[in-house]
């Protein structure tokens, strides 16, 4: 059972093939490889300026909504190219949910924040369905406790921490397959990040997590995979544990030990 479960775990979700990213004239992202794996977290780490957030945008094609953006090479999920133009962004990014750096509720109900992607995207028949969907995503957020008995109080009358992880049950609630997390706990305290990242940790069971964090420590403890990008380049990729006690290019350990950032 144990091999089992390991061959699924280091299958690759997400393949990207010689990428590169320009704004307008900028070079921003140059020649990036790289297989992200399925049920597991994938942490970028790099200064800030450095790629790792454009490269996380590229993947559900959130770069669309820059009109100077321009996204070259291979990016496929499940072997499919994320950029033929027969794949409808609105679709993909129900695959793939997207999880900000700052809380964002929408302006409404807590259970409308999380109802909002599955009816959009007919994802439940009925009221009855909706309400297990609501039910079932904040009890995978941690939420569920705090707000049960308030579900039509305003998403945005939640403490900072809250607000995060009803952005997360909402980014599941389309039942994604990948997971994108840009800085999801920058703003938060040491609490409500504790409480993020041990979310995070159950979340790789059912998805693939990809979370752009400045903070090492925060790469360290969630993810089992980093990524390393400095000046546009993705410098170095591998297991966690090795990117931070034995990096193979001199960049990353100057990056880890903080002699550059």
């Amino acid at each position: 059972m144990d091999l089992e479960r390991d061959v699924t775990t280091h299958t690759a979700k997400i393949e990207a093939r010689n990428v590169q990213v320009y704004y307008g004239d900028n070079h921003a992202l140059k020649d990036v490889d790289v297989d992200i794996l399925d049920k597991t977290v994938t942490a970028f780490i790099g200064p800030s300026g450095c790629g790792k957030s454009t490269f996380l945008r590229c993947l559900n094609r959130m770069n669309d909504t820059i009109p100077s953006a321009r996204v070259e090479g291979s990016i496929r999920l499940d072997g499919e190219d994320i950029y033929d133009p027969r794949v409808d962004p609105v679709q993909l990014r129900a695959k793939v949910g997207m999880v900000f750096q700052k809380p964002n509720p929408f302006p409404k109900s807590i259970y409308d924040n999380v109802a909002y992607g599955p009816k959009i995207h007919g994802l439940a028949r009925n009221r009855a369905e909706l309400d297990e969907v609501v039910e079932t995503c904040l009890k995978k957020a941690a939420l569920w406790g705090e707000v049960k008995d308030r579900l039509q109080s305003p998403g945005t009358g939640l403490s900072g921490g809250q607000q995060q992880r009803l952005c997360i049950a909402r980014a599941i609630a389309t039942s994604p397959e990948v997971l994108l997390m840009d800085e999801p706990c920058s703003a938060l305290d040491p609490i409500a990040t504790a409480q993020v990242e041990e979310l995070i940790d159950e979340l790789r069971e059912q998805f693939s997590v990809v979370i752009v964090t400045h903070s090492m420590q925060q790469a360290a403890r969630v993810s089992q995979r980093t990524a390393f990008f400095h000046l546009g380049h993705l410098v170095e990729y591998g297991e966690t544990a090795q990117i931070f006690t034995n990096p193979k290019d001199p960049r990353t350990e100057s990056y880890i030990t903080g002699r550059i950032g």
